[in-house]
Parts: C-alpha cells; structure tokens; sequence
C-alpha cells in the first residue's frame, strides 16, 4: 500500500484502460490509414495522447469518483469518437458505421471476458479490475480483432479510395446504413444491462454472439453492397468516355465518307459550275455553295486547344450543337499535358456539354451554349483549371434540399452533375450549379495537387 492506494490494483485498472480503449483506436486509425486528416506523426501522437488521458482519468475516477458512473463511461466514449472523427477524413455516415461496429466488438470483449471469467475463477468474478478479467480480455482481443478486420474493416475503407473519383457517388448511403449497427447495439445495451446485472452467464453471452454474427453477415453485405454501387457508378464513368470516343469515331467515319462523296461528286459540281457561268444565274451559284457547305461543315471549328482529349470532346459537341441549330461559343486554352487525368477531362466535359446540349433541345429558338474554360498557374497550387458553362433551357430544373439535382432522363437523381461534384472534389476543387431567368450556370475550378504530378 502507498497512501491508502493499492498499487497492484492500480496497475490492474491502467492496463485494463489501455485494453478497453488503444486496440479499438488502432483498429479505426489502420482502417482508414488511407484517409488520416494529418501526417503520420501527429496521428501517432494523438492516439497516444488520448489513451494516456485515459489511463489516467479511469485510475482517478476508480479511487476519486463514482466508479460505476454510467455519465463517466460516457464521457470516456465521447473522447474517443472526438479522436475518430478528428483523425480520419471521410463520410460522417461511415465513421458513425465504424465507430458503431467498433463498439460492438468492444462490447462482446467485456461479455465474453466477463462470462469466461465466471466460468473459469468464480472466486475472481466479483473484482472488476482483477488480472483473470485482463488475462480474458487479451485473449478475446487477440482473437477477435484479427477475425473482425478480415472479414469487416478491410473493406470499410482502402488506402487508393480517395483516389478514386467515383468513391463520392456512395457516401451518401453511409448516412443511413450507421442506423443498422446502432439497433445491435441498442441490442447488446439492453440484453448485457438490463436489470444492473454486471456479469452475464454464458447461455446469454451465446445467445447474444449469435445476434452478432448475425450482425456481422449484415455489415459484410452492406460493404458489399456499397462496393458494388461504387463499381457500377465507375462502369457508367468508363461507359461515358467509351460513347464519347465512339461517337467521335462515326462522326470522323462520317467526315471521311463525305470528303469522299465530295471528290466522286467533285467533276459533277464543276459542271454544274460551268452552267452558271454560261447561265448567268448567280442565284444557282448561292445554292450550290450552301448545299456544299453544309454537306461538308466547312463553318466548323476543328481546334480548340492543344489538348487531345478536351478537343475531342468540344469537336463532337459542336456538331451536335450544329445539327441541333444551337450556337455554341468556345473560349479555352487548354495546353496538350495537364494534371488532370484523361478520363476525369473526358467525363468533365462530356457531362457538363451533354446535359447542356439536352437542356437546349427543348427549347423552339434562340439555343446558345457558352464554354469558358481557363487554364492558369494560381498560389494556392501550381495550376487550376477553371471552367464556366451557361446554357439556355425549357424545362425548369429541380433539385433536393441538399442541392442534388434530379434527371430529366430518368426518374432518381441525375448522374452526370454528381460525377463532376466528384471531379472536382478529387482535384481540391468546387463546383456550383445555378438556374436564374432560363439560365443554367456551372461553375467550377480544379487545382493541381502540390504533393502528387499528374500527366
């Protein structure tokens, strides 16, 4: 003893502290190793800080305080969630998910240490903070964790996901899927605690597991689930830029059997040219000239920029806005080696140009598209492309609350609008859609990323 303070005791309640808490927090941090909001070192030293904090707050609160305080348990899981939240960047929705299944897992720790306990050192069963409970909780921990990471965390979350633009398209799905594991655990809460019974016999630490990995099959399918609407909406993504390039194809395919028509016909024209001449009748000259034009899309601008990619998609819409008798203005200097990466350009465009184009064809007259995309060197990164679209439109657009706009192709949520909410987002960009007086406007900006290159 030293100053009324069991020593052994102490060491007992420092170590299981550490046990009830470090694991769980290294488990969350490894999970989303990925997506930590600051640099190794400091996350390191933080998770450190915080189990230090608790190991020093349990110890005061057993000999100071009410050590069966449910308020205290409380705050000491409110510190841990502050920690989580503050160290990991990603979808609220998901880090409720985790921070939800985490406890869980924590939970059926303490119940099977508990009940083990019990079965095993009866006589030890009525000490909290004896070493037979921590012994227990090791070996739970040890087997536990492993098991749960392989089959759950790993695919909660990767390292290359903030990478992957199409990762945003299922975020908003974590905002209500958290609801799932918070029921299991209102279930675990009420079956281990009601009555004020600490300890639990095994048919009821049994009969719970099974309601967990129950659980456990449910959040293997949500993740599945969710995976599965990531790769579809990155399917749609590529299926983007593969109609893009195919409909580019025809339109060449189209040119080139015009030029063709063109040379046949070439020695036909020039007689029909030598007949005016010989007529007098300008008038037929007027025709023939228009009917080539229009034939060949003589009035047509090839080049935009320097960029392979952009280019591609501005020539297929000018013709699409040719056919469609809409007015397309074009003002970009995009240089041929950008950061952003090609199928991000190719969606970007497509996207804002397609929904642009349909918007106008709905209109009787007075179509008109504008394109201002600007390509600079900035301070607050080495380049940033900034782009502004305006477009004319019939048919009012209608948007959620949260701003997601619905389609006018099909009923749900419009894709294309969310796919550049995403672009824009991967390159630590903002985007903005606005409708005013038959107006629609998008406006956004992408930076270069100052840690990574882009070709």
């Amino acid at each position: 003893m030293a100053n009324g303070i069991n020593i052994s005791k102490l060491v007992n309640i420092i170590l299981l502290t550490f046990l009830d808490s470090f694991p769980y927090m290294v488990l969350a941090l490894y999970t989303f190793r990925g997506h930590w909001r600051f640099k190794k070192n400091i996350s390191i030293s933080l998770l450190c800080a915080v189990a230090i904090l608790q190991m020093i707050l349990v110890p005061f609160n057993s000999y100071f305080g009410n050590r069966d305080n449910p308020y205290f348990d409380i705050f000491l899981s409110i510190i841990q969630i502050i920690f989580f939240f503050a160290a990991v960047k990603t979808s609220v929705g998901k880090l409720i998910f985790t921070v939800l299944v985490i406890t869980n897992l924590g939970t059926m720790v303490v119940a099977w240490a508990e009940c083990l306990v019990n079965i095993v050192f009866p006589n030890h069963s009525q000490y909290k903070f004896d070493f037979t409970y921590i012994l227990f909780t090791i070996l739970m921990l040890i087997f536990l964790i492993p098991v749960m990471y392989m089959y759950i965390f790993k695919y909660i979350s990767s390292p290359s996901e903030i990478e992957d633009n199409s990762a945003s398209e299922s975020e908003y799905m974590w905002n209500y899927l958290w609801i799932i594991p918070a029921i299991f655990y209102l279930i675990w809460v009420y079956h281990l605690y009601s009555g004020n019974k600490y300890h639990v016999d095994l048919s009821n630490v049994i009969f719970l597991s099974l309601i967990n990995a129950g659980s456990l099959i449910i959040y293997r399918t949500i993740i599945q689930t969710v995976q599965l609407y990531k790769k579809n909406t990155a399917l749609l993504a590529e299926n983007h830029v593969l109609s893009i390039q195919q409909l580019q194809y025809d339109s060449l395919n189209e040119r080139l059997e015009n030029m063709r028509r063109t040379r046949h016909d070439l020695r036909h024209y020039t007689s029909l040219l030598k007949e005016i001449k010989e007529s007098g009748d300008i008038s037929e000259l007027d025709n023939l000239i228009n009917m080539f034009t229009k034939q060949n899309m003589l009035n047509q601008q090839l080049i935009y920029c320097e960029n392979e990619v952009v280019n591609v998609v501005l020539a297929l819409y000018t013709e699409t806005a040719y056919e469609n008798n809409i007015s397309l203005s074009v003002k970009t200097n995009i240089p041929k080696d950008v950061f952003i990466d090609k199928k991000d350009l190719s969606v970007l465009f497509g996207n804002i140009l397609e929904n642009a184009s349909d918007a106008c064809k709905e209109l009787e007259e007075d179509r008109f598209i504008n394109l201002t995309a600007i390509y600079n060197s900035t301070d607050k990164a080495p380049h940033s492309l900034s782009i502004i679209v305006k477009n004319n439109y019939a048919t009012e657009p209608s948007h959620t609350e949260s701003g997601i706009f619905h389609s006018t192709k099909h009923s749900g949520d419009g894709i294309g609008i969310s796919s550049v909410r995403n672009i824009t987002e991967k390159y630590d960009g903002a985007s903005t859609f606005t409708h005013e007086n038959g107006i629609f406007t998008v406006s956004m900006i992408l930076y270069e990323k100052k840690s990574k290159q882009y070709g």
